[in-house]
């Protein structure tokens, strides 16, 4: 039997079609592989948002709903009018004021965001909005081998099923912190490959046994990478890894592969490093060892809007790595900005780090910020980063605020949104 890959519902907003939108997002989740919590939890995330949209939405309005399957995970998207939802009910780490009513009719996206493993809003080029919230597949932990892999002479192959399942295993085993979460459950790691969301090489001997390997997530223009991960000490077998790699992605229509969260510095021979790209007086990343970059094909350029605060850090930043860029610093000149802010937030609890993102820029940007930073230290995560997209004109203004409650700048990634990112870390919360 062929299992389509997305399903789609085009209704009101009104309240009465709430059994229609809950019954078919159930149903889809299931077919598409979810347990009964978690096709559940996803109808009861589009229920709460579905709820918040009625309570505020025109007689007119509608909404289209689509359920897509990835593998791994499924994910449910609603898109409707820029103006059908409250901003301030995307902060989600903000505690309802009992005695203010918007606060309470915006609780459903709160609960929504609580129940599902990522929540995101974006805006499309059209105008229209799409909240997307995702549930993961869940998978079982599997034991760790024993011991490293016995000599012999390893090459560089996609290998199968079995041998990604030991790869990700000795990866969780003899990397530990020092790698991302995911490779704890080795099914996941399958089925994220079987995506084509992410690809893989290993190192192979042909008996069975898996050397090391290197996974990497394809994207635009930009493409993630993991690894390598070597198990056995066979000498240039990293080279042979990477170079593999490198011409499994190139020409592909990626710009750059970098590596966030290097598990140490064998990739030194291979990638640039760039918090050392950037200007030598700023602090190096939080994290072990820190992010690397490498380019693929010729950079184009593109136009990056920056504030004057942090103008000189991003030209230095892109004078190291030799990038074209068109620096553009824009300030507040008494334009429209929205009243109220709202912030994405992605937290690791594995390796202590969460990573803010802009959903709307707003005046009372300063104030959500600072109740962000205590409510993530307040839950024992003190790594925090925020990312800004120097292809939206619109954020540079959240500059000031973010300095105000601790946030330097730290590195520029190449590509890693609508244009790059500039990355900030937090020193620490400020008056708390």
């Amino acid at each position: 039997m062929n299992i389509p890959e997305t399903a789609e519902l085009i209704v009101p907003i009104a309240i009465r079609n709430v059994p229609i939108v809950t019954g078919m997002v159930e149903q889809s989740a299931t077919i598409f592989g979810l347990d009964k919590e978690g096709a559940q939890n996803l109808g009861l995330a589009a229920e709460e948002v579905f709820n918040v949209l009625a309570s505020a939405a025109r007689p007119d309005e509608k909404i289209r709903i689509v359920v897509r399957q990835g593998g791994y995970y499924v994910e449910v998207a609603c898109y409707f009018s820029r103006h059908a939802i409250p901003i301030t009910a995307l902060n989600i780490t903000k505690i309802p004021d009992p005695d203010d009513e918007s606060d309470i009719e915006n609780l459903g996206i709160i609960l929504a965001a609580k129940v599902v493993d990522r929540l995101q809003l974006v805006r499309s080029r059209q105008g229209e909005m799409a909240l997307r919230f995702t549930i993961e597949r869940r998978y079982p932990e599997q034991a760790i081998p024993s011991g490293i892999p016995p000599a012999g002479h390893y090459s560089v192959g996609e290998g199968g099923f079995e041998e990604i399942k030991q790869f990700a295993s000795r990866v969780s085993g003899m990397y530990g912190a020092n790698s991302p979460g995911f490779f704890r459950f080795p099914g996941k790691i399958v089925d994220m490959v079987k995506s084509r969301e992410f690809g893989v090489l290993l190192a192979l001997d042909g008996k069975g046994n898996v050397g090391g390997g290197m996974l990497w997530k394809w994207g635009g223009k930009m493409i993630d990478s993991f690894g390598p991960y070597i198990f056995t000490p066979q000498p240039g077998l990293v080279g042979e890894i990477v170079q593999g790699v490198l011409e499994k992605v190139g020409r592909k229509g990626a710009v750059c592969i970098v590596n966030r969260m290097p598990a140490d510095d064998l990739l030194r021979n291979f990638f640039e490093e760039l918090v050392e790209s950037c200007p030598a007086n700023r602090i190096r990343t939080t994290a072990c060892h820190p992010p690397l970059y490498r380019q693929l094909e010729e950079d184009t350029g593109s136009v990056a809007y920056v504030h004057p605060e942090v103008e000189i850090f991003v030209k230095e930043c892109y004078e190291r790595l030799v990038l074209p860029r068109s620096v553009v610093a824009t300030t507040h000149a008494g334009e429209f900005i929205e009243p109220h802010a709202a912030f994405g937030v992605q937290v690791d609890k594995k390796q202590n780090l969460a990573v803010i993102s802009t959903i709307v820029a707003g005046i009372d940007a300063e104030e959500v910020l600072a109740g962000y930073v205590a409510s993530l230290y307040d839950e024992g995560i003190t790594r925090l980063e925020f990312e800004i997209d120097l292809g939206d004109e619109t954020t540079p203004v959240l500059v000031p605020a973010l300095h105000a409650v601790g946030f330097i700048p730290c590195y520029v990634l190449p590509w890693g949104g609508r244009g790059d990112i500039l990355v900030f870390e937090c020193q620490g919360p400020r008056g708390f």
